[in-house]
């Protein structure tokens, strides 16, 4: 009996290391993913893994085989940088053949971003069985619904430098068009293909021409996402003396009936294009190439090309000359004919003494004979269609016309205003005046009347709808007139019109302690907005600006009196009353802007006024006398009128080419060959 019972022990003992040895026998083979790799995004984000099974004995029913991930450098030494990603229960059956296990529709983690992630399966029971490790498996989650803008997708380019830095900055947006910060990724920059080494920020400093992009690191799925690179841009330098005015023809001299045409010779639709006759911008002329009128086309012709923020250049001139004869001050386009009037139609030309002028009304031929003199003139008492023809007795036969119209007007519509002026909202007084009258027609056209025609009226200035007294075109307005509306009545002495009431123009003077106000005042753990705020007057346009490497940039859409911020920095709005214009700026911060740089730079001299105050344009400590620092002053043509290094504050006494006497000029200031502000500046009498 004793040795039965050893025999049963024995077995059993027997069978129990052969099932250990089952299981200590039984492995799992290297998991693989079924498809390339894992590149998924916030729309797509399921993928499959496979392992083997090997075969042998059963496994505990309720065993499960769990898919566990290295960290990103594929090892999974660190227990906490482990991520489990799928689990599946089964197969746990023995068998004498291989089996799979398959983990399917799993998703990866977002923060997933590496070609080296190793993966193994391991049993949820023990004796724990651990896998065989995974070759790497590249794995990435983008978010593929963003737009990337490369220096907002603009070019680059410096006119004659030799050398040039030049920050190229990256912004993203989301498809909704909502900001996102773009230091939340790392990024790769590239020159003419070739990887920038080092260069992982949202930005860069360059100092060479090329060709730049960035893109965000995605490995082994770096070409499977759409908006992973920014647009490219070109970085160059160009040649001033490659761009100039041609024309097909042998030079620049034409006969009026002439086809006329100047031409750029740089063509590209990248650039802007701004054609000047006189040192004077044409008005429409902003393409490549021009085809002048058949009147008054002589003159001197200059072309300036905006290559980009930073290049900005007037090819030489050219003479057009005329070997023909032009009118040289034609008919105006249309005139309103009063009641009783006589408008005398006067044309001055050029031509020759001799040449036959004609003039007719419709199509009838109302006088003919030959020029005597620069002018020529013509009563007109009807309404209609004027023209006036002349065969000049000129080297081309040059044959001139100019044409008008002459409406009767229906009625009237009276215009009062002032000339608005920066920083003048601290004066006591202003001058409301008569901007104009326009005669309205039949067809609803609205004709400016002559300057003669205005003494065709009897005027009435009235405060609140009560008459002041005043008959002239003008009133004087203090600050005691505050809040009140003014209108001005116009009488046309022959009458056949009703009084014609002008539009009503509301006083409004700026409050003489006016500040931005800031709720609260500056940021901390608790407060993550603040509301920049000026006095409220419907009368007043605001527009807010921040300052962001030197640019103003705009801060809001609106136009309301106050700002919601989010961030430290320079913030200042400008406020434009009827009558005024002034600037205001609040610092939100305990950081000061870089000196000279986003300090406010004055926008008006005022050098003619005889009361020696604010006769120079001066500039901050900052950027005066820096060597590395030009300034640059334009006239409203495009000219330059001042340029320099080292600054002094001489602009635009004495040192302005055209004395100053220009209403406008435009500036911009560079620093290290890098544009660092630029503006306009008014100069007032």
């Amino acid at each position: 009996m004793r040795n039965k019972l050893n025999l049963i022990l024995i077995v059993c003992a027997l069978w129990f290391m052969n099932f250990n040895e089952l299981l200590a026998q039984r492995t799992i083979g290297q998991p693989q993913l079924v498809e390339f790799a894992a590149c998924a995004d916030p729309s797509f984000n399921q993928y499959n893994v496979t392992a083997t099974l090997s075969p042998g004995g059963a496994l505990p029913n309720d065993n499960q085989y769990i898919l566990q991930r290295s960290d990103a450098n594929g090892s999974f030494d660190d227990a906490s940088l482990i991520v489990e990603l799928a689990r599946v229960t089964g197969p746990n059956n023995g068998s004498a053949a291989e089996l799979d296990i398959l983990f399917e529709n799993f998703s990866i983690p977002v923060d997933s971003n590496s070609d080296t992630y190793k993966l193994r399966v391991v049993t949820s029971s023990e004796p724990q069985i651990i896998s065989a490790i995974s070759n790497d498996e590249s794995m990435h989650f983008f978010r593929n619904d963003l737009d990337l803008f490369l220096n907002e997708r603009r070019d680059v380019i410096f006119c004659d430098v030799t050398s040039f830095t030049k920050t190229l900055s990256i912004r993203l947006e989301d498809l909704d068009g909502n900001d996102v910060n773009a230091d939340d990724f790392e990024w790769e920059w590239f020159r003419d293909g070739a990887q920038i080494a080092g260069e992982s920020g949202s930005s860069i400093d360059i100092t060479t021409v090329g060709n730049y992009f960035a893109r965000i690191p995605l490995g082994g799925c770096q070409n499977f996402f759409v908006f992973e690179e920014t647009n490219r841009v070109d970085v160059s330098i160009v040649n001033v003396a490659d761009v100039f005015i041609e024309t097909p023809s042998p030079d620049f001299s034409f006969c009026p009936n002439e086809i006329k045409v100047l031409n750029s010779s740089e063509t590209s639709n990248r650039y802007r294009y701004q054609w000047i006759k006189d040192g004077v911008d044409i008005e429409g002329e902003t393409s490549t190439s021009i085809t002048l009128d058949d009147n008054n086309f002589g003159g001197e012709y200059t072309l300036r090309i905006v290559f980009s923020e930073d290049c900005t250049l007037i090819t030489n001139p050219v003479t057009v000359n005329n070997e023909g004869s032009s009118i040289t001050v034609p008919l105006p386009e249309n005139l309103i004919l009063l009641p009783t009037q006589t408008i005398p139609l006067e044309i001055t030309t050029d031509a020759p003494a001799g040449s036959i002028v004609s003039w007719f009304a419709q199509t009838s031929l109302q006088q003919q004979g030959p020029l005597s003199g620069t002018t020529s003139s013509f009563d007109a008492r009807l309404v209609g269609d004027y023209r006036v023809e002349i065969l000049a007795t000129d080297a081309c036969n040059s044959f001139l016309v100019s044409e008008t119209e002459l409406f009767a007007p229906v009625g009237f519509e009276v215009v009062i205003g002032t000339q608005n002026q920066d920083d003048s909202c601290d004066l006591e007084t202003f001058n409301l005046e008569l901007i104009d009258i326009l005669g309205e027609t039949t067809s609803g056209l609205k004709v400016p009347l002559t300057e003669d025609q205005l003494d065709f009226f009897d005027y009435e200035w009235f405060r609140n709808g009560v008459t002041t007294g005043n008959t002239t075109r003008t009133i004087e307005v203090d600050r005691s007139d505050g809040d009140a509306v003014y209108t001005l009545s116009a009488d046309l002495r022959s009458g056949g019109f009703p009084d014609t009431i002008s539009n009503e123009f509301s006083v409004a003077f700026l409050p003489g302690d006016i500040a931005i106000l800031a709720s609260p005042e500056s940021f901390s753990e608790s407060v993550t907005e603040i509301t920049l705020s000026v006095p409220q007057n419907d009368s007043y346009t605001y527009q807010w600006f921040t300052v962001v490497d030197g640019e103003d940039v705009n801060a809001n859409e609106g136009t309301t009196n106050t700002l919601i911020i989010t961030a430290e920095g320079e913030y200042f709005v400008r406020i434009i009353t009827p009558f005024c214009t002034t600037t205001l700026s609040i610092v939100i911060g305990n950081t000061p802007p870089p000196p000279g740089i986003a300090d406010i730079i004055p926008n008006v001299v005022t050098p003619f006024n005889a009361d020696n105050q604010n006769d120079s344009w001066v500039l901050p400590e900052a950027l005066t006398g820096q060597q590395d620092v030009e300034v640059t002053i334009y006239d409203r043509n495009g000219r330059v009128d001042f340029n320099t290094v080292n600054y002094q504050g001489d602009w635009p006494l004495p040192a302005s080419k055209s004395g100053g006497k220009s209403p406008i000029y435009y500036y911009i200031i560079t620093k290290n060959n890098s544009v660092v502000r630029k503006g306009s500046i008014t100069v007032m009498r």
